[in-house]
């Protein structure tokens, strides 16, 4: 009897990997797909650098087209794996996730062993397909992983992601069609959960998502199905409800008595995903404040992300990113130094939602005491603690059912209420403080800090579990001393300071902007600009004497008070007849008699050192 081929052996495979023309036509081809996964594997990747892994988009022939990967990943050659242009199908690589998921057009994980060939033996892989709008696979998410790194929850967390990625390209690649997101239950509108079904104008159903194939019961891609002959209602009402753009969720009968809670998206999207819509060009001579397009008459709560992408590149990239995940069950996490505007990008990826009609609410989770957070963020119930208000409290959480909470510095968290927040985050219910009962929520959470909080749970203050959960998308707000876009921010933020007047600032303010450090970024940036518009009352040029005093001292870098006094007489805010040498004696003269004749003191008040108040006032230093 033959002996029988084990795993443990290598058989010969033919090689199928793609030349460099090859892998381009490739990618052109499924240019959609490209389109629409690439930021899911680029912020997958965020999770999983230095654990030896890499994740991948592969198309519907095995072919990876773009991969993340962590360097060392070889085969027992030293051949790089994972790499674009390589071909995982079975003839080519034996026993894999990969081509095990084509093929069976599921979820698919092998682990060591497992795979044909030896090369793999260290690894594990996984695959989940992504499906078109007729239940198709049109590419696969993959991941690959040393064993030794593997997490149980891998395979489930990928197949959440091709799920997201398969419910933004239907979306996207149907921008014209009447797109409808529904559930029988209405907390699973706008989640993961939803079924999605696009109807053209005639409203023949031309595209579904997996979840909406699995709630039709529709087999074959193939059968014709058309809006009256699934729901109760006319086509021509629905489209009414869509062309006057309805906001508001509403109810749908189905012919076999089932009910289903409705939403119309109508979002402009493009072949590469939802796109952010064009701007009206910027109406604005110099550096004349006139609000961008349909920001005259607009509300910092009423901003939208496509607001905010004004001309710098990281920020663009952050509203690309964010504007893919809207309407999708996928926390969003949004990190930067303080002050570079994390509330304004969340409450403007709020706006610009499915949820924009429910509340915003915004906590800051350093700014409450510690012994206090709790029953804000729960609430509680009347008798929970001694000074509770006799009716209790409704909190935070509850407060944004329907809407968001904006959870602010959510490293600064308690660890014992971390846990609670996972709780809410798994079950959707909050059990007030005192309280027996459970509160239902529905709510989409967006998180933002400063801090690493990779660093934060390995020093035990930061639970990984909860990190995992919140960590869907991580976006990075740069620091305005980086950004590119300074004038055109001006001009954003002084059209909501400017109350119904034109006013212009002026080059030489503007000059001296782009020298300020701004170590309060954003918010440092808008108030000098609230305060320089209002001392300007009656003018409508905001100049270098209408600035702040505070401001010279604070954020123009290297310089002294006694500068600053010199700069402020230059400029008009403090008068004064003389000359400059009089104006510094004056400066030395107060801080010699707040210090009581230090001189150690005063150079200490006037951000000088000892010589330069000996030098200045001619005395001669002591030996």
């Amino acid at each position: 009897m033959a002996p029988t081929t084990t795993y443990r052996e290598r058989p010969s495979f033919t090689s199928e990997d793609l030349t460099t023309d090859g892998l381009a036509a490739a990618i052109a081809a499924d240019h959609a797909l490209i389109g629409y996964a690439v930021a899911s594997v680029e912020n997958t990747y965020e999770l999983v650098e230095g654990s030896g892994s890499a994740v991948a988009v592969v198309n519907r022939d095995g072919m990876i087209l773009f991969s993340r990967s962590d360097p060392g990943l070889c085969d027992i050659e030293g051949r790089s794996i994972f790499e674009p242009g390589t071909c995982w199908r079975e003839s080519c690589r034996g026993n894999n996730a990969i081509s095990c998921a084509l093929s069976q057009r599921e979820g698919v994980c092998i682990r060591g062993e497992d795979h044909q060939t030896s090369d793999y033996h260290e690894y594990c892989t996984y695959a989940a397909p992504i499906f078109g709008a007729k239940g198709e696979v049109v590419g696969l998410l993959a991941v690959l992983t040393k064993c030794g790194a593997a997490q149980l929850h891998t395979l489930g967390f990928i197949k959440t992601i091709a799920i997201l990625v398969e419910n933004r390209m239907l979306a996207g690649e149907m921008p014209d069609r009447l797109t409808l997101f529904f559930h029988t239950n209405p907390s699973n509108v706008g989640t993961i959960k939803q079924c999605i079904a696009a109807f053209d104008a005639q409203g023949i159903l031309v595209g579904t998502n997996s979840t909406a194939r699995s709630f039709f019961k529709i087999v074959s891609p193939h059968t014709q199905l058309t809006f009256g002959m699934l729901f109760s209602l006319p086509f021509q009402d629905l489209k009414k409800m869509w062309t006057q753009e309805r906001t508001d969720s509403f109810s749908l009968s189905l012919w076999d008595g089932r009910s289903v809670n409705v939403a119309l998206n109508r979002r402009v999207c493009t072949a590469h995903g939802p796109g952010v819509k064009d701007k009206n060009a910027s109406e604005h001579d110099g550096n004349t404040v006139r609000a961008p397009g349909r920001a005259k008459k607009l509300e910092f709560s009423e901003l939208l992300l496509e607001d905010l992408d004004i001309g710098d590149a990281q920020v663009h990239r952050a509203v690309e990113k964010a504007s893919r995940i809207i309407g999708l069950d996928l926390p969003l996490m949004v990190e930067g130094e303080s002050g570079v505007g994390k509330e304004m990008f969340t409450r403007a990826f709020h706006n610009s939602g499915p949820r924009r009609a429910g509340p915003f609410v915004a906590v800051n989770c350093a700014a409450i005491p510690e012994q206090l957070i709790e029953s804000e963020l729960f609430g509680y119930d009347e008798g929970a603690f001694t000074g509770a208000r006799r009716r209790g409290q409704q909190g935070r959480i509850v407060q944004a059912n329907g809407g968001t909470l904006f959870l602010d510095e959510i490293g600064d968290m308690p660890l014992p209420l971390q846990g609670r927040l996972l709780r809410v985050l798994q079950d959707r219910q909050v059990f007030p403080l005192g309280s027996g009962r459970a509160v239902p929520v529905n709510l989409s959470i967006i998180c933002a800090t400063h801090r690493d909080l990779k660093q934060e749970i390995r020093e035990h203050r930061f639970r990984e579990d909860l990190y995992y959960r919140l960590n869907g998308l991580r976006i990075v707000l740069p620091p305005l001393r980086m950004r590119t876009d300074l004038s055109e921010l001006v001009q954003l933020l002084a059209a909501a300071e400017r109350n119904g007047r034109e006013v212009t600032i002026s080059e030489e303010v503007m000059e001296i902007f782009r020298k300020a450090t701004w170590p309060g970024n954003i918010r440092q940036l808008q108030m000098t600009l609230r305060t320089a518009i209002a001392l300007a009352a009656g003018a409508d040029v905001v100049r270098k004497e209408h600035l702040p005093d505070e401001f010279f001292s604070e954020m123009l870098p290297g310089a002294s008070k006694i500068d600053v006094v010199e700069t402020m007489v230059e400029s008009g805010r403090l008068k004064f007849d003389g000359s400059l040498a009089k104006v510094q004696s004056v400066a030395i003269r107060r801080a010699l008699e707040q210090a009581n004749g230090n001189i150690s003191e005063a150079a200490r008040i006037l951000g000088v050192n000892r010589k330069t108040i000996y030098r200045r006032m001619a005395i001669s230093e002591p030996e």
